[in-house]
């Protein structure tokens, strides 16, 4: 009379374990899926931000608001890093702000604000590089 082998109890417990893990992976990746793309915690801004989605602003930017940690990350790096991290999304300002320093170069995303005359800018994401490194990058209000 042969018998089948039965799985150890070690190996049900381990099965078990590692189900329990991919169930809850799949729930968290499901969760992060249907969040709304203004967070910065959706999955497609997630993606994005370590670099296994190509840039699409209309979710890195709203993601990017509350995403200080993030933001704070990037100071340092050089304009074309920037332009490879955020491609053609911001323009170089034309006329500077009063408050501008010498050497110091303004960009934001908005191309009409950029080209403008009289220096202001309504609500716009604004990126300031001094000596040809990012020192901020925030919203700009009016």
């Amino acid at each position: 009379m042969s018998t089948t082998p039965r799985p150890s109890r070690k190996l049900i417990v381990i099965l078990s374990g590692v189900s329990i893990s991919l169930f809850g992976a799949l729930a968290a990746v499901l969760e992060l899926a249907r969040q709304d793309s203004a967070t910065h915690y959706n999955l497609s801004y997630l993606l994005w931000k370590g670099g296994l989605k190509n840039y699409e602003a209309s979710v890195a930017l709203p993601g990017m608001t509350h995403d200080h940690k993030f933001r704070d990350g990037l100071v340092g790096i050089s304009p074309a890093e920037f332009e490879k991290r955020f491609p053609a999304t911001f323009y170089e300002v034309q006329s500077l702000p009063p408050i501008a320093k010498p050497g110091e170069r303004y960009f934001i995303n908005d191309y009409h604000q950029s080209r403008s005359e009289d220096a202001g800018f309504s609500f716009v994401w604004l990126a300031v590089f001094k000596k040809n490194q990012l020192a901020t990058l925030e919203i700009s209000k009016p």
